[in-house]
């Protein structure tokens, strides 16, 4: 089957919701808040509002949160990369946020939601303790692994637990170990269905209380299992932060994934190239830039992870419009069929698009290859005739532009890999002026959907560009204007917004 060929209804919808759809904080495996709160005798109810408040001080427009393992108690100890210790109580540890000791029923989740603003919450859950609450104080029979377990009716259990979740703004459930678990509960192994039973339980339980689920360290069969169930919209395609070599790479996953209907969530990530001392991963990151362009390009969640004064504001918002919402391309980057020809498994030589009304099909194209030229093939345009000037080349670290040909030379940018668009040219009639419409040049996506609209005209002196912003942006557009010869010019226009809404801008000669 074709990665394109699922009707658009069984995929999961990008824009889905505003956690799918908008950039997030997220304190996953690797980033600076995991398992650490950057402050001495700090709990991360004393640190979470300042983070919240320094993002609002630096005008990051976040609108999701995600809390990971570290805020729930455990069976054992957690080692280094996350693991051990089996959850004993979905809930949040007095130690973590002291208010849940003190006001039951108004302290813990409930209280720290309130002070972040009741934002909607990614949180993490992993695989089940046989000591767990739920097996000594419920009426559920359970198979129970060495140190693992699993309830025998998935659905009732899934129902229980996600109603008791209520309040507190959870819209997506992490489960993150799944292999683990797998493997620890012989049940999931020797029955010839309960491991269906399992995925299909927790995806009912969770579609009941309207919530979306996002699978961690998956086997194959789960995620070919759980692409069954609407409420699995996307699983972790990459290794964690900061602990895998090439983590950022998600486009082979993401080709599974996408023909099966999934997102593929490219890890959270630090935005800023400074060293995050006070965090649980120091670092520094070697290329924030590539690391914030995957998880755009992914279509799934954006998650920065930095610490305090630490994030890079002006990289996070590149990813999205002043509401926050991610501009993406119409489907998560893939290799290019010129890796498969080359038979190179090592081969990064990624590509994704997107379609704007009136103007075609905008290639986007990524290559770890730096010195290696662009060619038609590697975004899927038939090179046996290019036409010289049916479409342009931006390169988006250099600003450097020129026509598409056979064989077109690209610099790479300041962390070593190269970054383009290619544009159709668009124009009146057979004359020989043309355009070449960029967007928003800021952002990693320029031509995005949800910022521009369509093409309202191509005329001899202007290009007009259908576009919506956010009351209060000033979006700055650009197009370049080919003369009929050889000569490429970069031309730009801004709009003011007071009001969410549209505008046709013009951008003329």
């Amino acid at each position: 089957m074709h990665a394109d060929s699922l009707p658009l209804e069984q995929r999961t919808d990008p824009y889905r919701d505003v956690t799918h759809s908008s950039i997030g904080f997220w304190t996953d495996n690797g980033g600076y808040y995991h398992y650490a709160t950057g402050e001495a005798n700090a709990t991360y109810e004393d640190v979470l509002p300042k983070v919240k408040s320094s993002h609002e001080a630096a005008g990051v427009p976040f609108r999701h949160w995600q809390f990971d393992s570290w805020f729930y108690p455990k069976d054992a100890k957690v080692d280094p990369g996350g693991g051990g210790g089996g959850v004993t109580n979905w809930t949040a540890m007095p130690s973590v946020f002291p208010s849940e000791a003190t006001q039951p029923h108004k302290g813990g989740m409930a209280a720290i939601s309130e002070k972040l603003g009741h934002m909607p919450m990614v949180m993490h859950n992993r695989q089940w303790s046989p000591d767990s609450d739920y097996i000594r104080n419920l009426s559920f029979t359970w198979q129970v692994g060495p140190k693992w377990a699993m309830a025998d009716d998935p659905l009732a259990f899934f129902s229980y637990f996600f109603e008791q979740q209520r309040g507190w703004g959870l819209v997506m459930y992490e489960q993150d170990w799944m292999c683990t678990e797998y493997d620890g509960v012989d049940a999931l192994q020797t029955n010839l269905t309960f491991a269906d039973e399992w995925l299909a339980g927790m995806a009912g339980g969770a579609a009941k209380s309207n919530l979306s689920i996002q699978y961690c360290m998956p086997y194959a069969n789960d995620i070919l299992s759980g692409s069954q169930h609407a409420a699995v919209t996307n699983a972790r395609a990459t290794g964690d932060y900061f602990h895998a070599e090439h983590q950022w790479a998600v486009g082979g996953t993401a080709l599974l994934y996408w023909a099966l209907g999934l997102l593929p969530f490219k890890d959270g990530f630090y935005s800023s190239s400074a060293k995050q001392v006070g965090g649980q991963t120091v670092g520094p990151e070697t290329d924030p830039d590539r690391e914030a362009l995957m998880s755009v390009l992914s279509c799934a969640m954006v998650g920065p992870m930095d610490g305090i004064g630490l994030l890079n504001a002006s990289r996070v918002n590149a990813a999205c419009r002043a509401d926050g919402i991610v501009l993406k391309p119409d489907r998560p980057v893939f290799p290019s069929d010129t890796c498969f020809l080359a038979s190179e498994p090592a081969c990064f030589v990624y590509h994704t698009y997107a379609a704007i009304t009136n103007l075609g099909t905008v290639h986007y194209h990524y290559n770890d290859k730096a010195g290696q030229p662009l060619t038609p093939e590697m975004v899927s345009i038939d090179g046996a005739d290019p036409k010289a000037d049916a479409y342009a080349v931006y390169n988006w670290y250099t600003g450097e532009a020129s026509l598409l040909e056979p064989s077109t030379p690209l610099a790479a940018g300041y962390e070593g890999h190269v970054y383009a668009m290619v544009v159709p040219l668009v124009g009146p009639g057979d004359l020989p002026a043309k355009w070449a419409p960029l967007g928003e040049i800021g952002k990693y996506v320029p031509l995005s959907s949800k910022r521009v609209l369509q093409v309202v005209m191509a005329g001899t002196t202007a290009l007009e560009l259908e576009v919506y912003g956010v009351a209060g942006e000033v979006v700055e557009l650009c197009a370049l204007y080919f003369d009929g010869t050889a000569h490429l010019t970069k031309l730009c226009a801004s709009a003011t917004f007071e009001a969410d809404g549209r505008k046709t801008v013009s951008i003329e000669r």
